[in-house]
């Protein structure tokens, strides 16, 4: 009887006579059945199957922080080779002397008033001189000095490298390159503007003649009330005599006696630190010993990303609650003289200023480069007056206001009747004095100030000739004593 083998044993034996090559050729030829697919129905409703875990979140690429100092920029370079004849003047202080020499005297003050800080004047030679030549390694010395100051490089004959030579670069064409942030807000920068001066001025000019007026601006109050950059961060105001400050170093904030000192030295500084001993200063130097920069942000040098016409638009800045310096300041707060109306209708200043400075009649003089201006007179007093520029923001009845040096004939140099709405504006303005004190003479009873005139501004303490720019601040109804 014939037997029948296995399909595959039959398969494995054909496979190890005929070769490996044939395997392939008996598989295709049904010898290795495959199996059967079965087709699987498709699910009528798709599923979304979810992580049971929730993935960590993607880390945030965090910048590497570049090597200081910084390669010099490419554009720079030859710039720094023409500067080295600068350099070889500007850090020799015998070659500088000799320079000078033919100019005698200190380098121009603010044309009469002496500074408030400590200030010394500085001969000519010493306010351009680089002390240390390490500078020329930092950031800002590797640019080259004609890269900003300009002029003609590449010589040692001093008219010929001072031709175009800019004091006092400018700050848009220059620092914006790097610090655009800080520089993007110039436009509303009142330090870089002078748009209160010129806000004010036009107000009071009605309709007269502006480039009269601009002319007079430009030739008295731009060359020192308009601040650069460089003023604040390397050398010192031009209205203090101007002059390096550290050898040309960039500090971030300077010595407030060569920077804010500089150009508020004469008034703010002097209310504030008491130098001379006249006054009783400020509470804030005196105790706490904080300087400006601890009440005054960037925004207030720099500018803010809203335009401002004058120091005052806005809410105050700095208030005295906002810094959370004094959040407890309340009606309930056990303090006999904040109950009542009193924190409703006085500023804080009001009761917390001692007596500051007012300045009298201002008078410019026509001329080019002999410009200048004269001030009448200037005493220390102490006045509350009614509130000029009431609002939300400052919604006071009483402050402190402070008399201007404005006249009506201030600038009739320049033509006559400049200032033809000269009452358009009070004399005396809304004020904030840096002479804070807890107890002052007119907080210390209730009748150092009820029924005390001479807190007050009254008639008799207004000129004649400005009693129609003032009428609005004026305080015709003294409050009345208390038992």
């Amino acid at each position: 009887m014939r037997t029948t083998k296995p399909l595959l044993r039959v398969c494995a034996e054909k496979a190890a006579v005929l070769g490996i090559p044939f395997l392939v050729i008996l598989v295709m030829a049904g010898c290795v059945a495959p199996e059967p697919v079965v087709p699987v129905p498709p699910t009528e409703i798709p599923v979304a199957f979810l992580p049971t875990e929730v993935p960590p979140p993607t880390s945030t690429p965090v910048p590497t922080a570049p090597d200081f100092p910084l390669p010099a920029p490419t554009r720079a370079v030859d710039t720094r080779k023409e500067s080295e004849t600068c350099v070889q003047c500007h850090t020799d202080d015998a070659k500088l002397k000799e320079a000078l020499s033919e100019q005698e005297g200190t380098a121009p003050d603010s044309g009469g008033e002496a500074w408030a800080g400590e200030m010394s004047p500085v001969e000519r030679w010493q306010a351009v001189f680089i002390d240390d030549p390490a500078f020329l390694e930092t950031v800002h010395g590797r640019y080259g000095c004609v890269t900003c100051h300009q002029g003609t490089g590449d010589t040692l004959l001093k008219d010929v490298a001072h031709t175009g030579l800019v004091r006092e670069p400018g700050t848009a064409d220059l620092c914006m390159i790097c610090h655009a942030q800080e520089v993007s807000s110039t436009g509303y920068n009142l330090h870089a503007s002078l748009n209160g001066y010129r806000e004010v001025l036009s107000i009071r000019r009605g309709v007269a003649n502006l480039g009269e007026l601009e002319t007079a601006i430009e030739e008295h109050c731009d060359s020192c009330h308009v601040a650069t950059c460089g003023q604040c961060h390397v050398s010192r105001p031009a209205g203090a005599g101007g002059g390096l400050v550290g050898g040309h170093e960039f500090g971030d904030v300077e010595a407030i006696n060569t920077t804010c000192g500089g150009c508020h030295g004469s008034r703010i500084e002097a209310e504030y630190k008491n130098p001379d001993g006249s006054g009783q200063g400020d509470v804030h130097w005196s105790q706490a010993e904080m300087v400006c920069s601890d009440c005054h942000a960037a925004p207030d040098f720099h500018g803010t990303d809203v335009e401002h016409l004058q120091r005052y638009d806005g809410a105050p800045d700095p208030s005295c609650d906002d810094l959370h310096c004094h959040p407890d300041v309340a009606e309930d707060d056990g303090i006999e003289q904040h109950a009542g109306s009193h924190l409703k209708s006085l500023s804080c200043q009001a009761c917390h200023s001692t007596a500051y400075r007012n300045c009298y009649g201002c008078h410019v003089q026509a001329g080019g480069d002999s410009a200048g201006f004269t001030l009448e007179s200037t005493r220390t007093a102490f006045k509350i007056g009614r509130n000029p520029i009431q609002s939300g923001y400052r919604p006071w009845k009483y402050v402190p206001v402070r008399h201007v040096p404005i006249t009506e004939d201030s600038f009739s140099d320049y033509g006559q009747d400049l200032l033809r709405d000269f009452d358009a504006l009070p004399t005396w303005k809304y004020a904030t004095p840096h002479t804070i004190q807890r107890i002052t003479p007119q907080n210390e009873s209730c009748n150092a100030c009820h029924g005390n005139a001479e807190v007050f501004l009254t008639l008799d303490d207004v000129a004649p000739e400005e009693l129609g720019a003032n009428w609005r601040v004026i305080v015709d109804e003294i409050p009345e004593p208390v038992e």
